[in-house]
């Protein structure tokens, strides 16, 4: 029997709701894909729709604790011991022949880099975000052969499972010359080390309408298709929800996309219908100029400029989550910031330290800074922020301007950075963070796990259907010992990336 739904409705546009709420996407944010070391792969959270890469080993069930992907850790660990009240027998884990060097999570699906220059893919596929062929389950004995040294077959226990294995283990989808990778809702796009942009999948509209260009009309691009920016060259991508923007060398910034309806692109469309998607999901240049690097949640974006000292964001800001102060907002009514505003709060703190890592969640969003501080600004009464307004805020002038409340009394939003970690002097710093639909993740520089925010399918790590508070998770058993250097959230999921040198 099918099992009551614990996840919190999150207003994002990936597929399949009779199965889950729509979720948010993520991706890593490296420039490139050339470093001498790979990552071992673990995972944590729901796994419904096969989200976490785990095959036949798991099943459906949520993953409580971070657990060892057998076929994204090379070499692979041995299998843990079946538990006494285990429904499937445990087999031996697959491993993989290649080495991952970049993850990139979608709102419910992943893609990986590999130093064998395939693209993996996994999750959900119905709206063609794994860019391969997953409608046929006799594919899937070629599919395993190809990814596997060894793995013993049980077909009689995968039909018991509903999950299609197909899009349960990851499988390959080779483009050549590749240098990053992203994901957002329903499509993934990677780029190529010639500056070229390819794709697969679609964005989707508020109203559900699925688009992948006009010209030529396509609603669902299920493979790979190269996306043209006439003759700029393209350095980096940044994808979230139902939007992208690609960065240009002469430091331009393109935006598309279906999700375009709170300001998202940060440029102005017509008002409404086919025309405005139309335009939409053709990428088109916005009006900055100077800009280093790109950043997105799921329904806003930033862009960071001036030698990294400026930094600009729009799209929805329903909890200032865009990081722009109420003067700047212009005629949108608080609501969302249509073209690019400057982000003077988070500028404030930079103090000429630059930005590391700059992204966002449902209605927050967190900055990491080179020294290793970590900051986070919006809605704080979801815990997504992790800001603890007893501890960090206290009374006083500044609460009173920048803490918004309801009619109840109850802080509700923060409308600048507020810094989150470390929470003591003489605590280590933070080398990165991912932010996923309603929770965080960030990684120390001793490469212990922090998490905080919403954890019904325990995507956090920890106990309790909410983390308030940036809390560390104690790795036992096999997982002591082991040093994490990245992670990415999808919408109720968590990747963590151990680094393993070549």
């Amino acid at each position: 029997p099918s099992r009551p739904s614990r996840k919190r409705s999150i207003p994002q546009t990936a597929s399949r709701p009779a199965k889950k709420p729509k979720t948010q996407a993520h991706h890593q944010t490296q420039d490139d894909n050339t470093s001498n070391s790979y990552l071992r792969i673990y995972c944590l959270g729901n796994n419904d729709n096969g989200e976490l890469g785990l095959g036949a080993q798991h099943g459906i069930d949520d993953v409580k604790v971070p657990t060892l992907n057998p076929y994204l850790s090379y070499p692979s660990s041995p299998p843990p011991p079946p538990s006494s009240n285990s429904r499937r027998r445990k087999k031996a884990p697959a491993t993989i022949k290649a080495k991952v060097t970049q993850l990139a999570a979608g709102g419910m699906h992943c893609a990986v880099l590999t130093s064998a220059n395939d693209i993996l893919t996994w999750g959900v596929n119905d709206n063609g975000a794994l860019g391969r062929d997953t409608s046929s389950a006799a594919r899937l004995e070629e599919l395993i052969q190809n990814l596997t040294l060894q793995e013993e077959d049980d077909r009689r226990e995968r039909e018991e499972l509903d999950l299609n294995l197909l899009e349960a283990c990851p499988g390959p989808e080779k483009i050549p010359k590749w240098k990053q990778i992203v994901a957002c809702d329903s499509a993934t796009f990677v780029l190529s080390t010639a500056g070229q942009v390819y794709g697969w999948g679609c964005t989707r509209s508020s109203q559900g309408i699925s688009i992948w260009s006009s010209n030529p009309p396509v609603e669902i691009q299920r493979t790979p298709a190269r996306i043209s920016f006439g003759s700029d060259k393209i350095t980096k991508l940044a994808a979230r929800g139902n939007h992208v923007l690609a960065l240009t060398g002469n430091g331009q910034v393109y935006t598309w996309g279906a999700g375009c309806e709170q300001g998202q692109l940060g440029r102005r469309l017509p008002k409404r219908g086919k025309a405005m998607l139309e335009c939409a999901v053709t990428p088109r240049k916005i009006g900055l100029r100077g800009v280093v690097d790109v950043a997105a949640g799921p329904d806003h974006s930033f862009a960071v400029g001036g030698k990294g000292k400026e930094v600009w964001g729009w799209g929805l800001d329903n909890y200032a989550q865009t990081g722009v102060v109420r003067d700047d907002r212009g005629e949108e009514g608080g609501l969302f910031v249509e073209e690019p505003r400057r982000v003077r709060g988070l500028e404030g703190v930079l103090n000429g330290r630059r930005i590391k890592v700059l992204t966002g969640g449902n209605s927050h969003s967190l900055c990491l800074l080179e020294d290793g501080s970590l900051w986070s600004w919006g809605r704080i009464d979801n815990c997504a922020t992790g800001v603890d307004l007893e501890e960090q805020l206290g009374d006083g002038m500044w609460e009173k301007e920048w803490i918004v409340k309801d009619e109840r009394g109850r802080a509700r939003i923060v409308l600048c950075p507020v810094k989150i970690l470390p929470r003591d002097e003489g605590d280590v710093g933070i080398r990165w963070v991912e932010g996923g639909a309603e929770h965080g993740v960030a990684v120390t520089e001793e490469g212990k796990v922090i998490t905080w925010g919403f954890n019904a399918s325990h995507q956090t790590g920890h106990k309790g259907e909410e983390v308030k508070v940036p809390k560390m998770i104690a790795m036992k058993g096999e997982l002591e010992g082991v040093e994490f250097s990245w992670a990415g959230a999808g919408g109720h999921f968590t990747i963590l990336g151990e680094e393993v040198g070549l």
